[in-house]
Order: C-alpha cells, then structure tokens, then sequence
C-alpha cells in the first residue's frame, strides 16, 4: 500500500460521510432540518454557519471534553483549553475556586469571620 492510495480512500470516505450526511438531511422535511446531528449513530456533523458563541464551545470550552464536534463540517476537533488543562500546563477553574469569595467579599466579612 502506497500513500497515494491511502489518501484517495480517505477522501473517498471523507466525501461519503458528508454525502451520506447531506443525504440524511435532504430525507427529512424542510422544516424538520437542522442540517447537525449525527451519522450511523456517532459521527457528529454540522453544516450550520458558525457562531462565535459555537466556535468558541469547540476550540476553547473549560467544562467540555478533549474532542469535541466541529464548528462546521464532519467529525471532531480539539478543545485546546481542556487538552493543555490535561497536560497540566496550565490550572483551570474548579469547583473550589468557584466556591470561595473573591477579594472584596473577603474583605467585606473579614469582620464577622474574626468575631466567630
């Protein structure tokens, strides 16, 4: 098996996918399409515009998973901000952080918490 025909079957099976896709939309009626959802159960795909708000939930989402569906188009991409979390290169929000006042709140009850 050479490269070239390694990379012909993938963008053969890449085209099908999205065909296959497009098929599973044009079958519903229009007002039922949504044009995202996903194929054979588990391939996620979306041919919607992209948002800000949904570009963002993909590539930079600190509650989300490592892979996550793409933006437009078919399959998955990488949320950056849980990747680097998960190599530990940076610390990010957590429950306890959440939960704790921040600086002007400390220093509002500074205090009731000296008295108690």
């Amino acid at each position: 098996m050479d490269s070239k025909w390694l990379s012909r079957m993938g963008m053969v099976t890449t085209f099908s996918l999205v065909l296959a896709a497009v098929c599973q939309e044009m079958e519903k009626p229009p007002e039922a399409r949504t044009w995202n959802g996903k194929l054979l159960g588990f391939i996620p795909y979306d041919f919607r515009v992209p948002t800000l708000a949904r570009i963002k939930e993909s590539y930079w989402n600190p509650y989300g998973k490592v892979l996550t569906p793409e933006v437009f188009g078919l399959g998955w991409t990488i949320n950056f901000y849980a990747l680097l979390e998960n190599l530990g290169i940076f610390k990010g929000p957590s429950e306890e952080n959440f939960l704790m006042p921040n600086k002007s709140i400390k220093e509002v009850l500074k205090p009731a918490l000296e008295k108690g």
